[in-house]
Order: C-alpha cells, then sequence, then structure tokens
C-alpha cells in the first residue's frame, strides 16, 4: 500500500492549520497507509492533533522530513518544501480562501517554488500563485538571481495549480441567513494579519487609532475584539499595543486560542488588513467583512491585482471617510441585499469547483496531468493554463 505523509509545521497553528490536512486525509485513510506527522512548533499536543483529525500523530523534528526519499509528502506549511529530497513529490495546501493583498511582490514564491502542486482553494488566491512564481522564477532563472535558500531539492521545477473548493469551509448558504439584532450591541472583530505581510503602513496595527476612531464615530455602542496572529502575540510591538488598549473597558484581547470558527460567531462584522480570514468569516456566517487597504504602496503589483480581484466583490475601504460609508451602508443593507453580496463572492471564486475528496484522489493518481489542474508553471517562470475540469473564465 502506498505511503502518504501529512505533515503539520505551521507555528503556534493549533487547530486552525492543522485543519487543512483534514480533507486529503479523509480523501485518503481508507485507501492509503497515511503518515500523519507534526513538529514541536505546532503548539497541540500529539493527542489533541489525533482527537482533531480522528486519527495517530508522531512527533519527528525536521531531520526526519528531509530524510525522506522517493514519496508523497503533503502540508500545511510552505517552508517544508525546501527541506525535501529531490525524488519526493510535495503538494502543499495554500492557507486561506482567497488571496491577499501582501507587502511580498512575489506573493511567497520562495517558499511556494519548492513544491509540485500548490493546492488552492479559489481563483484570486491560483492567480496570485502564478503572478509570483513568474516573477520569481523569470528572477531566478533569467537574471541568474541565486535563491537565498540552501535546498537540496530544485526550485526551478514545474509546479502545478490545483484548484478545490475551500478545504475549511461548509456548504454556501442556499438563502440569506437571519441577521442579528445590532441596536444594542455591535461587535467588531480586528483581524490584523501576521506582522511583516502587509506593506509599511498599511498593517491593522499601525492603521488601529485610525480604525477605531472612524468606528466609534459611526457606531457609538461598538465594541471590539482583538484577534492578532497566533505568533504576534510575544511580539514586543503587539505587547506594547496591548497596554494601551487595555484601558478601554470595550476593546478586548482574543487571546483563547480557539478556531476561528468561534471568533466568526461572536462578531458582527470583522475589519482586517490582509487577512482571508475576512472572507472566511463571510463564508462561515454570510455577514459582510470589511478590508482596511490604505494607499501606501502604489507600485506594488500585487496589492493592484488584488484590489483589481475584489473590486466590486469584497467591501474595502482605502480611506477613514471610506470605512465610514461602509459601516454607514452597512446599516442600511437588507438581509437579501448583503445574501447578494455573498452570493456574488461565492460565485466569483468557487462556481465550477469541485469538493476536496475527488480533487486530492485524481492528485495522488494524476500528479502534475490531475483533471482539476489550473495552471502549470515551468522553470522559466512560463504559465500554461490547462486546466479541463474547472473553469476559469476570469470574474466580471
Amino acid at each position: 500500500m502506498k505511503n502518504i505523509y501529512l505533515i503539520s509545521n505551521v507555528k503556534d497553528g493549533g487547530k486552525t492549520y492543522l485543519e487543512y490536512l483534514l480533507p486529503a486525509l479523509n480523501a485518503f485513510r481508507n485507501k492509503y497507509n497515511c503518515i500523519v506527522l507534526q513538529t514541536s512548533t505546532t503548539g497541540i499536543s500529539n493527542y489533541e492533533a489525533g482527537q482533531i483529525l480522528n486519527y495517530p500523530v508522531q512527533e519527528v523534528d525536521l531531520l526526519f522530513i528531509a530524510q525522506l526519499e522517493s514519496q508523497i509528502v503533503i502540508s500545511n506549511d510552505a517552508i517544508i518544501g525546501a527541506l525535501l529530497d529531490e525524488s519526493s513529490f510535495g503538494i502543499f495546501i495554500a492557507h486561506g480562501n482567497v488571496g491577499m493583498p501582501v507587502k511580498d511582490k512575489q506573493y511567497f514564491a520562495d517558499l511556494i517554488s519548492y513544491w509540485d502542486v500548490v493546492v488552492s482553494s479559489s481563483r484570486s488566491l491560483s492567480d496570485l500563485i502564478n503572478a509570483g512564481l513568474k516573477f520569481y522564477r523569470h528572477d531566478r532563472a533569467v537574471l541568474r538571481i541565486p535563491s537565498k535558500r540552501k535546498s537540496r531539492r530544485s526550485d526551478l521545477r514545474m509546479t502545478t495549480v490545483v484548484s478545490t473548493l475551500p478545504v475549511k469551509i461548509p456548504a454556501p448558504f442556499s438563502s440569506a441567513p437571519e441577521l442579528r439584532e445590532t441596536s444594542q450591541e455591535y461587535t467588531v472583530g480586528l483581524l490584523p494579519t501576521q506582522i511583516g505581510i502587509c506593506p509599511d503602513g498599511a498593517s491593522l496595527f499601525e492603521c488601529m487609532n485610525v480604525v477605531i476612531n472612524t468606528v466609534k464615530a459611526r457606531i457609538p455602542h461598538a465594541k471590539f475584539i482583538l484577534r492578532p496572529y497566533m505568533t504576534d502575540f510575544d511580539h514586543p510591538y503587539v505587547e506594547e499595543m496591548f497596554e494601551q488598549l487595555h484601558q478601554y473597558p470595550w476593546i478586548s484581547i482574543d487571546n483563547t486560542r480557539q478556531s476561528s470558527k468561534e471568533f466568526y460567531q461572536r462578531c458582527d462584522t470583522i475589519i482586517t488588513d490582509a487577512s482571508s480570514g475576512g472572507v472566511s468569516f463571510m463564508l462561515n456566517t454570510g455577514r459582510l467583512p470589511i478590508y482596511y487597504v490604505p494607499n501606501v504602496d502604489e507600485d506594488n503589483m500585487i496589492v493592484k491585482t488584488w484590489l483589481e480581484q475584489m473590486g466590486g466583490f469584497l467591501p474595502i475601504a482605502r480611506t477613514s471617510d471610506e470605512l465610514e460609508d461602509l459601516l454607514f451602508g452597512f446599516e442600511l443593507l437588507t438581509r437579501e441585499q448583503r445574501y447578494s453580496i455573498y452570493k456574488n463572492f461565492y460565485d466569483a471564486e468557487y462556481s465550477g469547483q469541485f469538493y476536496p475528496n475527488e480533487v486530492f484522489q485524481d492528485l495522488i493518481q494524476k500528479k502534475h496531468q490531475s483533471d482539476f489542474r489550473y495552471s502549470s508553471t515551468n522553470a522559466l517562470g512560463e504559465m500554461v493554463r490547462s486546466g479541463i475540469k474547472v473553469p476559469n473564465e476570469p470574474r466580471s
């Protein structure tokens, strides 16, 4: 029976990131010899991980992973790719249900480029991954810029992006969900992405005063829950901000380390800078997020592309005035109008996509020739669109 290694390594990723492996494990657990591994960095014990997956989990170090040869390896952490032996076939499950407006103009391609396959759960994410690979491999192969990483594995390889429905999202709403009563209480989730990911000046941490003051001016009774990225709790900048915010009884810090879904259920809206958690909130609850993306880096093609992708599909504010306008607009929207925004986004990103179980089974058998491939990028950064089952029409 064929071995399939599934590896969890996201620092302090806990349940939230471990669950990215679950659809792959569910597709394979009765057909292949699945070996689930995690490192000591994940923040949960082997027992806890095993309970979440309903499958035994072993803890190993990175050296063990590096010594695997001629295996199929699936991971929730992009950095694992550079550790793999050249003989192994590597599959990375990309995080999030939408692309992000990030500072990295190659969209993390220095990590993604070591993988044979990237499983992506939205069209916008697939397009940004492809754009990043194109820029990165042009620099590496044509301009001969050396890699920043030491690896036995080549980062100039065929990398195929495979499309699937979101791996952690429930079935879509078939009608408008009930609205919560917000006249007496309105909870705003503040969801900054990891420090260093956003362009300078665009992090929600850097814009916190503007965002909070704008919300309070529009909704005086609003309360806030700040949920930093899990690795940022000990960052000196974040610790200092905690001290400053502690004086306000209407601001709380979510340090429960619970899964994102519990956080989403406590919020009426979420304001984020770049996190795909904003979209996850909408997909889980039917409520609308706000992306606050200030005008700070007009030359960043990734941010420009993301704004073009999401314009007309997500509520995006680029100034405090636009943020206030969106908050006011939310008050006027009916249930059906909110659902229409949700439905338009869902259809643009996910229509025609297939369930992970079917996609993963096909992928293991056909690899780069998977029926669900969105595109492939070669060593020179040249992209070949080759989808068979999944439509690649641009958003309209």
